[in-house]
């Protein structure tokens, strides 16, 4: 086994797009979360590792060796852990990878990796890393690698949203109306790929409105809290009487 220094995550926005779905159900956990020591599970640590195996491929840095010979059977230092890549970690990366040269070559698209996008016409707290961008002539797709075996939909998914949002304020026309493709890739899954389709127009109306009125309430003096399934990746709910009082220790 060989032993690699790896990629570190990094803390994220106030409002993060990642947690997009706690902050807008309860304002409060916004700057909570913020405050909270940053901590990272092994299975964050190991879709931090399969994101850097996917970004190798992408950016051309393999030349004349396959992803499986460059990585397979190696230990990489990340965080607390140490991670050795797996064959399915490698077909997790090759799958996700294959998705995209494919979608790029059907849309004759220019390719963005791990780029960081802002929402500051919304809120200069709100910002975050695409995995990919692919901007066309009237088409501007934002794919996400989801490494995990939960699933997760590209229907109603703020996190793509707010992507697709800095993306589109970025590299498409304020005044034109193209389309915005947002699309998970979760190749642990049956069903791995996952699409939603949605004008630019009506997604920034989506930016102007439900985004811009759940940070507004996070800025608030007292912003509200609020318990439900959210409350489950949350740093701040072991001190948090509202989490208490209505779920208990369902989450730990």
């Amino acid at each position: 086994m060989r032993l690699v220094q790896g990629c570190y995550t990094v803390p994220h926005a106030i409002f993060s797009p990642s947690s997009s779905d706690r902050w807008f159900n309860c304002p409060a956990s916004a700057y909570l979360n913020y405050s909270a020591e940053y901590t990272v599970n092994i299975a964050a640590a190991t879709g931090t590792l399969i994101h850097e195996m996917c970004e190798m491929l992408l950016k051309g840095r393999l030349k004349d060796i396959s992803l499986e010979e460059y990585w397979l059977g190696k230990v990489v230092d990340i965080e607390d852990f140490q991670i050795e890549v797996t064959e399915d970690m490698v077909r997790c990366a090759e799958t996700y990878v294959e998705y995209i040269f494919k979608r790029k070559e059907e849309l004759n698209a220019t390719m963005v990796i791990e780029e960081k996008v802002y929402m500051d016409e919304i809120s200069d707290k709100c910002f975050g890393t695409a995995d990919c961008i692919l901007i066309a002539k009237d088409r501007i797709c934002v794919i996400d690698l989801k490494s995990g075996k939960w699933p997760v939909e590209a229907v109603k998914n703020k996190q793509l949203k707010i992507y697709a949002i800095g993306a589109f304020l970025r590299y498409g026309d304020q005044d034109a109306d193209i389309t915005i493709e947002m699309t998970i890739v979760q190749p642990r899954l049956k069903n791995a790929i996952k699409t939603h389709e949605i004008s630019s127009p009506n997604l920034m109306h989506w930016a102007d409105t439900d985004l811009k009125q759940a940070t507004d309430a996070c800025d608030e003096e007292n912003p509200q809290r609020a318990a439900g399934d959210h409350c489950r990746f949350c740093a701040a709910k072991a001190d948090c009487d509202e989490y208490k009082s209505k779920l208990g220790d369902k989450y730990g």
